[in-house]
C-alpha cells in the first residue's frame, strides 16, 4: 500500500504545490501526482521528492 498523503507532503514540505493524488486504472498504472502543475507517476513524483533531499 502506497500512503499518497506522506507522499504529498513531503512534496509540499519540500515547496511544491501538490494539487491532487489519485489512483488509476490498473491498465494505467498505479497512481498519478499534480504536481507545479504537472502530472507525474508515483515514481516521477519519488524522483522529484529523491532529488530534493540530495539538494
Amino acid at each position: 500500500m502506497v500512503d499518497t498523503e506522506l507522499l504529498a507532503a513531503a512534496l509540499r514540505s519540500k515547496g511544491h504545490t501538490v494539487v491532487h493524488a489519485h489512483k488509476i486504472p490498473d491498465n494505467a498504472g498505479e497512481y498519478e501526482f499534480e504536481v507545479d502543475g504537472r502530472v507525474l507517476t508515483l515514481e516521477q513524483a519519488r524522483q522529484l521528492l529523491e532529488a530534493d533531499v540530495d539538494r
